[in-house]
Parts: C-alpha cells; structure tokens; sequence
C-alpha cells in the first residue's frame, strides 16, 4: 500500500481552514453594522475584517507550495507575497483606528481627507510600509528565491511600524480601562488588549510555521470574541441615546448598592425632562427625539469628572448613579452649564432632579430608585410653582417654521 506524503494530507486540510476562516470572517462583516457601534468603528472594525479576508486569499497560495514561487510571472509573485505583508500592515492601521474611534475625537481628526498633522502621523507608518513593499525598495525587504521569499532586514522595520499602531491602541485600551465605570466596560477594553497578544503570537507561529496558515488558526477565535464583546456592550445601550439602558443600570446599581455604606454611599439621581410631552406635541416627535438625543450628550459630556454613568430610565426620564463624593450637590450646576455650552437645539432643555443616597448594603435597587423618583417629582412640583414661558417659546418656534 502507497503511503500519501504529508504534504499532500496536509492539503485539504489547510482547504478547510481557509475556507473557514473566510467565510466566518464574512459573516461577521455581514453582521457589524452601525446598530452595535458608532460609525467610525464599523467602517475600521470592517476594514479589518477586509485585511484579514483578503491575507486569507493570499494564503491560497499554501495549496501549491514551494512551486508557487516558480510557477507563475515573478511579477504576480511578488505582488502577492507583497499584498501579503501589507494586509497584516493594514489590519493593525484599521485596528488602531477602531480603538481610537472609541475616544469620542472629532470626525475631523479621524478622517482621511483632514490635512492636518495628527492625520498625516497616522498614516505615515502605512504610507512608508506601502513604498517600501510596492515598489523597487521591495529588494531590501524580501528576495524571491525558487523554494521561498529570503527575508531581509527592513522586514522587522515593517513589523516595527506595525507595532506602532499595535502599541498606540493598546496604549489607549489600557486609558480606557483604567478610566472605566462600569465591569462591563472594563471587559470590553480588555479585550482590545488582547489584539497585541493575537499578533505576536500570530508572528511566532509563522516562524515556525512557514507552510500553515498560522494566522487563520489565530483570527478566528480572536475576531469572534471582539464582535461578541461589541454584541453585549449594545445588548446594554439606548439605541436612540447612546447611554445605558435600563437593564445595565439596574445591573450597576445592585452591583453598587452591595459596597455601599455610610463612608462609601452610591449616590442614585432621576433626572427628567420638564415640558417634554409639549415638545412633542407642538413641534413632533422628531424634535423631542433630538431633545433627548442632545439632553443625553450634554449629560454624558457634564459626567467626565465624575465617577459615575448615566442610562436613560424610559421616554424622558434618566438615571446616574456612582460613588462620586460630590455628584449629587453639583449635577445640576454641571449639567445646566453643559447646556448653555453645547445645547444645539432652538431652545433650552429644562430638566428636574431627585437625588438619593444609599448607604447600606440593605437597601434594594427598586428601593432606592423608588426613593430618587419620590424626591425627582418633589423638585418637579417646586420647580413648576414659578412661572415659565418655556411652552410659548416652543408655539412661537412652531409659528416662525409655518412662515
């Protein structure tokens, strides 16, 4: 009996891999749209996933073998072996993009056509990358022979530039876990460190692994798991305010409420929007929802300092909670003077407030939600005994857009 070489049993094998990892990566494409992220980390999380689809078609090459390098125009050999490198190249470029979306930066200082000085360092490694592979330089990066590419030594300048963006965003990963307020978001930039790990072990398995799609063994698992982690970090957001719902804040507040005492009290607070059904009844519901869209941004901008998060309750009511020392007595002066600073709307938003403080492990979430509400409805009361003109300016904004 003809025993097969290992080579070829190795074959279908290597098939399957790739054809796996394709596909799996594409359906995880499918599945990243704006409903689980912002738009700047869809467009870089998916530029990602095109990196590493496209490596994966590059790595087709691994069905033929050594006779790769011989069989077709040295021309189309070095360009794949070129698209090869800068795939990986890319995927770190769009990673640190993706990270780096989640610090909240203005669009102008992301986007590729903003001529400004951050915008052309963040490219720069690429750009160099990309000169040093696609044109004639590519002599002092790799050497074509007839069994396989002679590494040589402007490669590790390449992985060097790769590990830029690699460092960078796992640079902002750690910031942001180390600023995080909540088990959950401290989960997710965890994971974004792991990427770093993902890549060098990635390297270190192509070392040895010359003829193995090493790098598929690893995207897969990796991919999977940051796409479950945006999943869950959605599963807990408004999908009109952007802020925590109302299952997470449930959540956060039990979770809380357990280390709470007299020395260390959470703090509950209900804010609601005064006027908001006659919003929408004098100028629709369109407008109350950018009422809420912009009461929510001013709210997260005026709760930096502050150790504590923000989710909306329901309709026009929200809720922060956190064991800041100091939130409860300067909430509504931050959050009055984050209107009048970033209030886009023809009108300024009036808001009431009630404030608890729990200070025992005994008291309940529904309890102290109970009690905020309680104290909410009280300053609401005070607030409507003086006289507003709030609902007229509304009917004469709607009588100045009849005109």
């Amino acid at each position: 009996m003809q025993t097969i070489p290992l080579e070829y049993q190795l074959k279908p094998f290597i098939l399957l891999i790739l054809i796996v990892n394709f596909i799996s990566l594409n359906i995880v494409y499918a599945k990243i749209n704006e409903n689980i992220a912002n738009k700047r980390e869809v467009i870089s999380f998916k530029g990602m996933l095109i990196s590493f689809m496209v490596y994966t078609l590059v790595d087709l090459r691994l069905l033929i073998g050594d006779a790769f390098y011989t069989a077709f125009h040295p021309l189309f050999v070095r360009f794949v072996v070129s698209v090869g490198f800068s795939t990986m190249s890319f995927a770190c470029f769009f990673w640190f993009l993706h990270v780096y979306a989640s610090l909240h930066t203005p669009a102008t200082a992301w986007k590729m056509k903003s001529i400004t000085v951050w915008s052309v360092l963040i490219h720069l490694p690429l750009a160099i990358i990309l000169i040093l592979l696609f044109t004639p330089l590519y002599v002092n990066v790799y050497e074509i022979t007839d069994s396989a590419p002679l590494f040589k030594p402007l490669l590790l300048f390449i992985l060097l530039l790769d590990y830029v963006y690699l460092i960078a965003a796992t640079a902002i990963s750690i910031h942001k876990r180390r600023r995080a307020k909540t088990k959950t978001e401290k989960k997710k930039y965890s994971s974004q460190i792991i990427f770093i790990l993902f890549f060098t072990i990635s390297g270190y398995l192509i070392g040895f692994l010359l003829n193995l799609p090493a790098i598929e063994l690893c995207v897969i698992p990796v991919v999977l798991k940051l796409f479950v982690e945006l999943q869950d970090s959605q599963i807990y957001t408004d999908a009109l305010t952007q802020l925590y719902n109302r299952s997470r804040m449930e959540e956060f507040i039990s979770e809380e409420i357990a280390t709470c005492s007299e020395e260390n009290p959470l703090t509950v607070i209900m804010l609601d929007m005064d006027y908001f059904k006659s919003i929408n009844d004098i100028l629709g519901h369109s407008e109350g929802d950018k009422a809420l869209i912009t009461f929510s941004k001013t709210l997260k901008k005026a709760l930096i300092p502050k150790n504590a998060v923000a989710a909306r309750w329901g309709g026009d009511e929200f809720v922060v909670a956190g064991k800041d020392a100091t939130i409860a007595e300067e909430l509504r002066p931050l959050l009055t003077s984050a209107l009048e600073e970033f209030n886009t709307l023809p009108y300024m938003p009036q808001f009431s407030v009630g404030v608890y403080k729990c200070t025992s492990s005994d008291i309940t979430m529904k309890k102290a939600i109970a009690e905020a509400d309680a104290n909410l409805y009280k300053d609401k009361e005070e607030r409507h005994k003086t006289p507003s003109n709030f609902v007229e300016e509304l009917q004469k904004l709607k009588n100045q857009r009849a005109i």
